[in-house]
């Protein structure tokens, strides 16, 4: 069993991990849907390039911490609030972190390899941290607390971008986003989408649930497969791009 370099205990009813952790030559590790509390035995997989750990209870990540080779990690819908373990998995390209207990995301400012980024759920009023992130190409910030996103307009590189149930009144930092082909907006407070004109490769654009009144200016939106304008206070129910088939009132 030593030899293991590839293991999956998903949903099980495993509480002790204990027993792995002499499988040091392990690269890929998946023990979602367990009660999966003490991560200490992961503590010297340091093979580990996959790790994923979504739907345990979780709480401490600082057993990861010399993980350094880990590319793939997933620990959505756990108790984690301290992230400061995490900050030096600088190869890190996927991240999950949604349905925790985060409210500071600064220990990631520094995993600039980073292309997908979930980190729903969680009460980050700040993402500031995250502007460096340039290499990003989907990011997940849907049900955060989020009201400024002003740090997001350095993320030239999205091309999925989450950002739905949060305080957003503004939508001018996503101007010059002009890679995105999805954005979600659902249930915020925008009332000017005219930042959005120029975003040319959207392909799937969501604004349900908020306060627009007009929505003309997505005119040059050509692209556009999905177009989402339920719940808003439209003036104008006419279809802004064609074919009208797209729209969703």
């Amino acid at each position: 069993m030593t030899n293991l370099i590839s293991l999956n205990l998903d949903d099980n009813q495993i509480v002790d991990i204990s027993p792995l952790a002499n499988l040091s030559d392990l690269i890929g590790l998946t023990l979602n849907e367990n009660f999966v509390v003490d991560l200490s035995a992961l503590a010297d997989l340091t093979n580990l390039t996959g790790l994923q750990l979504d739907a345990n209870a979780v709480v401490d990540v600082s057993p990861l911490a010399n993980l350094t080779r880990l590319t793939w990690l997933s620990l959505g819908d756990n108790q984690i609030t301290d992230i400061s373990p995490l900050t030096n998995l600088r190869e890190l390209t996927l991240l999950d972190l949604g349905t925790n207990q985060i409210t500071d995301v600064s220990p990631l400012e520094n995993l600039t390899s980073l292309t997908e980024l979930n980190l729903d759920n969680n009460a980050i009023a700040d993402p500031s941290p995250l502007a460096g992130l340039t290499n990003l190409r989907t990011l997940d910030l849907g049900h955060t607390q989020t009201m400024d996103i002003s740090p997001l307009a350095s993320l030239t590189n999205l091309d999925g971008l989450i950002l739905n149930a949060n305080s957003i009144t503004d939508v001018s930092p996503l101007a010059n986003l002009t890679d995105l082909s999805f954005l979600t907006l659902n249930e915020n407070q925008v009332t000017d989408i005219s930042p959005l004109a120029d975003l040319t490769d959207l392909i799937s654009l969501s604004l349900s649930n908020n306060q627009i009144e007009d929505a003309s200016s997505l005119a040059n939106l050509s692209n556009l497969q999905e177009l989402w304008l339920e719940d808003n206070p439209l003036g104008d129910r006419t279809c802004p791009v064609q074919p009208e088939a797209i729209c969703r009132f």
